[in-house]
């Protein structure tokens, strides 16, 4: 594992909920941006794995959805979830750079709202 790796997962586990979500962003953001790279570098392997990483991200966020109490927004945001964890299929088998950016914008949208929340708590 790399030192990111371990740094990130450290930094996930003693956070706060709220922190943990934000971090998770950011590791998702970071992965897909290295995705992009890795498409015009031509490098699958390295491409596979960032993508992979994205995917396992956006599913724990989906798995740790609490909807109960999260009501229309947490149903908002598992089929959020459910349409860029499918896309992300589609950036990986067709290589697609643009519908890769339009989810780093939609990621990128997403964690900026949850640190707005977390400027108010």
């Amino acid at each position: 594992m790399n030192p990111l790796d371990i740094y990130m997962r450290n930094s996930v586990q003693t956070a706060s909920p709220l922190q943990q979500v934000i971090l998770l962003y950011d590791r998702a953001i970071l992965a897909l941006k290295e995705a992009g790279s890795n498409i015009e570098q031509g490098a699958i392997r390295a491409k596979i794995a960032n993508i992979t990483k994205a995917q396992d991200i956006i599913r724990a966020l989906d798995s740790a959805l609490d909807f109960e109490q999260g009501g229309q927004i947490a149903r908002d945001l598992h089929a959020l979830y459910q349409f860029i964890d499918h896309s992300l299929l589609l950036v990986h088998a067709r290589n697609d750079r643009e519908l890769l950016e339009d989810l780093l914008f939609i990621l990128e949208t997403l964690k900026a709202g949850w640190e707005g929340i977390q400027a108010k708590v």
